[in-house]
């Protein structure tokens, strides 16, 4: 019988065992064998979906973004207004980042910037759409008066993404240095103060 590994709930499994190896051993680690046997599946199968490391880098930069679109998707859904959004994007992001804590790491290695470049666009298409997105977000709280229009929308998307990006750092490296949902919550305060009209 051959193993499936089609289904999203594989895919993630797969995603995970990787990250994973991520955190335990580094970047470096990552190897269909050692996925394999982390998932409970032969390399063999594995190897017929994911021929190398790149490959399962791939899988799992595809996995976020997926993951992250669904959160827009929620998050424009479920808000009463634009700040309201941004506010349920960036507590659902937070969320990523608490259970993918190797991410980062992924996304700032030597691998996927210097040495896999198709892996390096991949992730640039991924960021152009998210700043986007993001972008327009609060381009709609400005306009709504929930926002200070003095300053660009493109600062205020900097801003908001250094408060993901500085604790799912920590996070990544050193765990103990950070209470996560405390400073989750601080950090959606703080920028709430700074932008608001």
């Amino acid at each position: 019988m051959t193993e499936r590994l089609d289904s999203p709930l594989r895919r993630e499994q797969i995603a995970e065992a990787a990250l994973a190896i991520v955190v335990s051993q580094g970047i470096g680690a990552v190897t269909v064998r050692r996925v394999a046997d982390a998932v409970g599946i032969s390399a063999a199968a594995l190897y017929r979906h994911y021929k190398n490391k790149a490959a399962i880098l791939k899988a799992i930069i595809e996995e976020h973004q997926e993951f992250f679109m669904a959160n827009i998707r929620q998050a424009k859904a479920e808000a009463s207004s634009p700040l309201d959004a941004i506010r349920r994007l960036y507590f659902s992001s937070m969320a990523l980042v608490n259970r993918y804590c190797a991410l980062p790491v992924v996304f700032l290695s030597d691998v996927l910037w210097f040495e896999e470049t198709q892996l390096r666009d991949l992730k640039l298409k991924h960021h152009k759409l998210l700043r986007e997105i993001i972008i327009d977000l609060i381009h709609a709280a400005q306009k709504s008066g929930e926002i200070r229009t003095d300053v660009r929308p493109e600062e205020i998307f900097v801003n908001f993404i250094g408060l993901i990006a500085m604790p799912a750092m920590i996070q990544a490296r050193t765990p103990e240095d950070l209470d996560m949902p405390r400073q989750t919550t601080a950090n959606w305060e703080l920028f709430a103060h700074a932008v608001a009209a």
